[in-house]
């Protein structure tokens, strides 16, 4: 059974993961880490197979841009 996470940061050589629903953390070294993968990346971890899971990342990404849109009508 795969998990979800999102690739929260990449520090010391290491790619940190949140792990879904209750955040907990996952770290694998950086150079075992896909090249399509980028900090805020949502992805799919089946055992050592780590893959992009592009539609929730477009969710994402989405939804932040909708955010700091409306934080910025709101300042103005």
């Amino acid at each position: 059974m795969s998990k979800k996470a999102i690739l929260d940061r990449i520090e010391d050589g290491k790619a940190v993961f949140l792990l879904e629903p209750d955040e907990q953390i996952w770290t694998i070294p950086q150079t075992k880490l896909p090249k399509n993968i980028h900090e805020g990346s949502s992805v799919l971890i089946d055992g050592t197979r780590i893959t992009l899971d592009a539609q929730t990342t477009a969710e994402n990404k989405a939804r932040i841009a909708a955010k700091l849109e409306q934080l910025r009508r709101k300042n103005d």
